[in-house]
């Protein structure tokens, strides 16, 4: 009960401080967010498309003219009235876009008198057409000279959308209520000619702070009967001078707690009357046998199947600037890089080699959500190249720790038992947890990362696949998973219990029977003296005996029933779990 308390408490905070927009995920992260990096910074662009006209949105602010608007972008306020009736309150811009490098901007110069922040510029003055980080990499350090120059994110018409009639990519900053539907009606384009342009998948949702190209076959023209944005409800960032908006600030905060308890007062109502029904229901007659998933209620397994996170569209340059051109001293593994996104926030690039496994392995990522599970953070899919982008583990893989003395000597016995919990946790998770249910395939100390705190994290999803099975309704009763499921997760068993020896040896990988001979002694040689010293020769030295010996015995025990050549004597990962809890 309690955990489902938590997850429903989570889903308020959630929907309280960042509000969907349409029913699927975009790519993008805020203007403001606390990772800028993690966007996309600018349009990526070829050496045959140097320089075009284009045309950006810009809403004005409160008593904004357009001659203020036309100096913000550096353009004559005629060019304006050309293209604009000022009670629209959608400022069509037109700019020259530049393509000097392999990214597309119309720089622009803003004056700073009033010495406001990055974010204050890009954010505010500038409404999400230009990033805060951005701004740094352009400007260095703001407190120079009140010039600051400003990338205005744009983007030119290649040549494939020219087979499109396309004429112009309108950059336009996406807003709260804004949909797809909505845009698309306003410019009078099609929604699948926005997704193209944009790269998107069709079941991908937008969010506010971001920026979308809308192609258009001419100088756009603005249908506004079809929005419902009201300037004058928006915070008003004024281009002379940032208005401090503390007021509003502190109404909307005491707005947010008063709804935050009257809603979760709701919740609890809720949650005890569920409570008194479970107690009070008839009791079921049917149970199901074998896999057993009463560690997850069905409740709270369609709550978590619902959460999708958001993924980042990372440009190849980007992840160039990340890793410093995958530079040698950048790979920490065969195929995998560390990138340094922000200066204290790190990343792992990994090249898939393949659009196919990235795209298997963002589906599946992006559908589950566990502590013990790494989770994604983006995707780079640049002409035959795709890479992911996963959280950073400073610890490396399980085997790198394991591999050398010294750092096997920082794995205490304490460290190793919540190591074996946290994989078996894990794989716990996708076995029941998940839906579809999920068989990994490829666990070994290799796919097993390692925090700074020494917790796992399951990683390598390439070869993951659905557990996919048939069901027998018996006596109109109730559902009954066929014994197919359990023989299908028993391909993870075995691998757990090889990386449980190696876990309690220190050794290095082996396969086959090499792990059963291992843990013999541990089964038929009693407790007797001579099985003690074997036993203690089996453990990894570098303990130094610092280990309970009953535990170490039991885990033993739990890798040899683990590693057995018969699938149907093997235990499943709730029966690991049930005996792991009985150590920890």
């Amino acid at each position: 009960m309690a955990d489902s308390f938590t997850f429903l408490f989570t889903l308020l905070l959630f929907s309280l401080t960042k509000p969907m927009i349409s029913q699927q995920q975009y790519d993008h992260t805020p203007c403001n967010t606390t990772i800028p990096l993690l966007n996309i910074s600018t349009y990526s662009c070829n050496s045959n498309t140097k320089t075009c006209n284009t045309f950006i949105i810009y809403r004005p602010q409160s008593n904004q003219t357009l001659s203020a608007i036309a100096t913000l972008f550096n353009v004559n306020e005629s060019q304006l009235n050309s293209t604009t009736h000022f009670q629209d309150r959608e400022v069509i811009v037109p700019i020259i876009c530049n393509c000097p490098d392999w990214s597309s901007r119309s720089i622009v110069n803003y004056t700073n008198f009033n010495a406001y922040s990055f974010p204050d510029i890009a954010c505010g003055v500038y409404q999400g057409l230009v990033k805060p980080f951005v701004l740094a990499q352009q400007n260095g350090n703001l407190h120079g000279t009140p010039l600051v120059r400003v990338p205005v994110k744009c983007a030119c018409v290649n040549t494939s959308n020219e087979r499109n009639d396309t004429r112009y990519l309108v950059t336009y900053p996406v807003m709260e209520n804004d949909t797809l539907n909505m845009i698309a009606l306003k410019f009078g384009v099609t929604v699948g000619s926005i997704h193209e342009a944009n790269e998107m998948d069709p079941r991908q949702t937008i969010f506010e702070g971001t920026t979308l190209l809308v192609p258009t076959t001419g100088v756009p023209v603005l249908n506004l009967d079809h929005t419902v944005n009201d300037p004058s409800s928006h915070d008003i960032i004024p281009v002379t001078g940032i208005l401090n908006r503390s007021t509003g600030t502190r109404f909307s905060i005491l707005f947010l707690i008063v709804f935050s308890t009257i809603f979760l007062f709701v919740v609890l109502l809720f949650l005890v009357f569920i409570k008194w029904k479970l107690h009070h229901r008839e009791p079921s007659p049917v149970s199901i046998p074998g896999s057993e998933f009463n560690r997850c209620s069905p409740d709270l397994l369609d709550g978590m199947l619902k959460l999708k996170h958001s993924l980042t569209s990372f440009s190849i340059d980007e992840l160039r600037l990340a890793t410093n051109d995958f530079s040698e001293s950048s790979f920490i593994g065969k195929s995998v890089c560390k990138g340094r996104i922000t200066k204290d926030y790190f990343v792992a690039i990994k090249d898939m080699n393949s659009i196919k496994f990235a795209n298997h392995v963002v589906n599946i990522l992006t559908t589950i959500n566990h502590f013990n599970v790494v989770k994604i953070e983006g995707y780079c899919f640049d002409m035959d190249k795709s890479y992911l982008v996963f959280e950073y583990t400073e610890n490396g893989s399980l085997r790198d720790c394991l591999r050398e003395s010294k750092t096997r000597k920082h794995l205490t016995w304490g460290k190793r038992l919540k190591i074996a919990f946290d994989l078996a946790e894990g794989l716990h998770y996708i076995h029941y947890c998940t839906k579809p249910m999920y068989v990994h395939r490829n666990i070994s100390t290799g796919n097993v990362l390692i925090t700074t705190d020494c917790r796992a994290k399951i990683s390598g999803f390439d070869f993951a696949t659905p557990v996919i099975y048939t069901v027998e309704v018996e006596g109109g009763g109730g559902i009954w998973p066929k014994s197919a499921l359990v023989e299908e997760t028993t391909v993870d068993v075995y691998a757990y219990g090889v990386v449980l020896v190696e876990l309690l040896s220190g050794k290095g990988a082996a396969t086959g029977r090499k792990w059963l001979d291992g843990v013999e002694f541990a089964v038929d040689g009693g407790v007797s003296s001579e099985c003690l010293e074997k036993f203690k020769m089996f453990m990894d030295g570098d303990l130094e005996g610092e280990y309970g010996l009953g535990d170490a015995m039991c885990l033993a025990l739990l890798a040899k029933c683990c590693i057995q050549d018969d699938p149907q004597y093997r235990p499943t990962m709730n029966d690991v779990l049930k005996n792991l809890s009985r150590i920890l």
